[in-house]
This record gives C-alpha cells, structure tokens and sequence, in this order.
C-alpha cells in the first residue's frame, strides 16, 4: 500500500462498492482503530449485513479474501508505520495549515463530545466509584495520563485508589488483592492492548466491577465492561491529545461530587486542614 492507508483507500474505493459492500465501509471507517480486532463474522454482525458481504468487500478492495485485508490493515498498528502513515498523507502547501485545522476542528470535537455523551452511565460510573471498597484506576502508556489526573483528585475527595500502569509482574502484583468489593477504572486507547484484556478478564474472575474508557463500543464488548464512555476524536491525527479523555474526567469529577456533595467536602476540607497543621 506504500503510503496510502486503509481508511484512504476504503474511501478512494467507496463510490464502486455495492449497497451492502457501502456499509461495511462506513461501519470501518466509523469504528477504524478497533475494526481490526474482528472476524469476518463479527463485523458482518456489528455492520448488520451477511458475512459473504464482509468477503467480498474485501476483495472489492482488490485482496483475496478477508483474511489478506485484516493483516494488511493491523500492520498500519505497528507505531513506526503508524507515524508515517498518519503524517505522510497531511497536505503541508502552507505554513500553519495543519495546525490551523486542528485548532478549527476542536471546539467542534468538544461539542459532538459533549453532545453525546452518555450522562446516565456517568453517573452510575460516579456511583460505583464511590461505593468501591479500592478502586484500581489502570492505564497503561499514554493511558497513564487519565490514571494521574483521577488519582491526584479522587484520593482528596476520599476514594481509596491504586494506580496500576506498570505491565507484567508489577501490574499483577497490584491487582493480587482485587475483590467483589472493588471496581476497576481501565482508560484503554486507542488500541487495545493485551494487558487491558487480562485485566479484564482478571476483573471477571474476581467479580470486580470494570469501568471503561475508550474510543470505540468494540473494545468494551471485547473486554465485557460492566459500564463504558466511549468517544474519539473525528480528525486523524497521530498525536494523541487527550483533550476529550481530560474533559471526561472532569465531567465525571464534577459528577462525584454532584452526587455526593457533602461526603467529598468534608474530605476535601480535612486535607485543607492537614495541609494547615
């Protein structure tokens, strides 16, 4: 493919496939950096058309079969090939042009961001939070970002956290005491990593609530969370900014204490004291 990406040539190829072959094409592009993860059969299911559709959009894109175009495109996931080919396509004919559209692009990332975001399961996340015996807020590299920020500010309005973002021994070590009465917090994008799944599937094993945040509703039916915030960014872009994740961490801050108003003042109010002493 040099360096046209997938997504490119889906929508290069868009205007020659059939009806059916259209939708699995808008379902990928849709959900493009999880689509990835699945079978033939299973985006045939998530895009609502047969799984022989699924074939043969793929050999539309002129592959073999499915199996061709699904390791073609995982392999845009390996980081030195994802760098070039989300930067190699940015049209770079004047000076301030890249950034100028993204600074055009964001109020409007924060709006749709806003506008779907799904209030109810914010507050039930609020709920389980503070009803958690320990909450293991994991994240692991640039997710490491969202564990930091909760942690500074849940630990002052009285939740007891563990930040896990180590991987291997010391990311099974932290989790070795989780129970029933916890609730994990996974910030997974943009990818999903295999850690994340075992600590989901390490989460089911031990009946510990898994709260999600991601990019996609794939990921979180791959990883069976119990509730999940799902959103990204529209624009393709290599950097991850983690603007949208920030604001939905302070919509959820806000909403703990919404909720329980009285309950994170007083222990706000006792750090304030601890600090004067």
């Amino acid at each position: 493919m040099n360096e046209e990406t997938m997504k490119q040539r889906i929508r290069d190829k868009y205007d020659d496939l059939s009806a059916k072959e259209k939708i699995v094409a808008k379902y990928i592009i849709d959900n493009y950096q999880q689509s990835m993860l699945l079978s033939s059969g299973e985006l045939a299911d998530l895009a609502g058309v047969s799984d022989t559709a699924v074939v043969r959009f793929a050999k539309a894109l002129g592959f073999r079969g499915f199996l061709e175009y699904k390791n073609t495109i995982k392999k845009e996931y390996v980081p030195t090939q994802k760098v070039y080919s989300s930067l190699a396509l940015i049209d770079h004919d004047s000076e301030g042009k890249i950034v100028n559209r993204y600074l055009e692009t964001l109020p409007e990332e924060i709006h749709r961001f806003s506008d779907h975001l799904d209030r109810n399961a914010l507050s039930e996340m609020a709920t389980q939070i503070m009803q958690a015996r320990t909450l293991y807020l994991v994240g692991f590299g640039s997710d490491e970002v969202v564990v930091t920020f909760l942690k500074n500010y849940l630990n002052l309005m009285g939740v007891h956290c563990i930040p896990v973002c180590e991987e291997g021994l010391t990311m099974r070590e932290k989790l070795f005491h989780l129970s029933s009465e916890d609730v994990v917090f996974l910030s997974a994008f943009p990818t999903m990593m295999e850690s994340e799944v075992w600590v989901a599937d390490f989460a089911r094993k031990r009946e510990a609530r898994l709260l999600l945040l991601t990019d996609s509703e794939i990921t979180a039916r791959h990883l069976k969370s119990d509730l999940f915030l799902a959103f990204n960014e529209s624009a393709d872009n290599f950097f991850n900014s983690y603007v949208l994740q920030m604001a939905c961490c302070n919509a959820l801050l806000l909403q703990i204490y919404e909720l329980y108003t009285e309950e994170t003042t007083s222990e706000m109010k006792r750090y304030e004291e601890m600090l004067s002493e």
